[in-house]
């Protein structure tokens, strides 16, 4: 049973249709574990807030990742939080991990706060989103967050912020929302049954796309 990460189940959600299939072709064809871009974002930012780590020393070892499209995106991330939690100054708090299990168990979405805190007078778990494309569908995002809010009594709202932009989506209390991330789970769900069945049929069984004509001979 294939298993998202928060930030890779709302990239899939976001995609459109197309690029949607190709990515969960890749996520479920054999392969090496995929290199996760984002980890060492979200592990330099819980050395900063939850380990209380100081500033300097973080970003020094910023400094230090090799490869440099990573080290810019963490540097930029980095920055957008601190400016972020300077007019956000409320305590932090741990909030628990929760697997949430599709409806007919198709597939795992580990929700994962980078940490919770108070915003606007609510308890809020908050999830970082640094990823620049595509854009966070907000419809489906609220949804999404909505219907995992529910395993959640003790929180008064689930948060995605992004450190693309600083924008906050907050899960809502409205039954209309939960049921978008419910039928979008069951969607998710259709598509990767769809996926493995074509996966599992044999090279000479599956489709592929016409190839293009020769131009003709000079």
């Amino acid at each position: 049973m294939p298993k998202f990460g928060t930030s890779a189940y709302l990239k899939l959600i976001s995609l459109n249709t197309k690029p949607q299939r190709t990515e969960l072709r890749k996520r479920l064809s054999p392969s090496d574990a995929p290199y996760d871009f984002h980890r060492s974002l979200r592990l330099h930012a819980s050395r900063l807030l939850a380990k209380g780590e100081s500033i300097e020393s973080v970003l020094e070892s910023v400094g230090r990742i090799t490869k440099l499209p990573e080290r810019t995106s963490v540097q930029a991330g980095l920055a957008t939080l601190l400016n972020w939690r300077a007019s956000h100054p409320a305590k932090l708090f741990e909030v628990k991990s929760h697997i949430y299990t599709s409806p007919n168990d198709v597939f795992k979405l580990g929700f994962t706060a980078d940490f919770g805190t108070v915003i606007d007078g609510k308890r809020c778990a908050v999830h970082l989103w640094n990823t620049k494309k595509p854009p966070l569908s907000t419809r489906l995002t609220i949804g999404t967050l909505s219907l995992i809010k529910q395993s959640y009594p003790e929180i008064d709202n689930l948060v995605v912020l992004s450190l693309l932009d600083s924008q906050l989506f907050w899960s809502v209390e409205d039954a209309r929302y939960v049921a978008i991330g419910h039928n979008l789970a069951l969607r998710i769900e259709e598509v990767i049954l769809s996926v493995e069945e074509e996966l599992r049929a044999p090279a000479k069984d599956r489709r592929t796309p016409p190839t293009p004509p020769h131009p003709p001979a000079s």
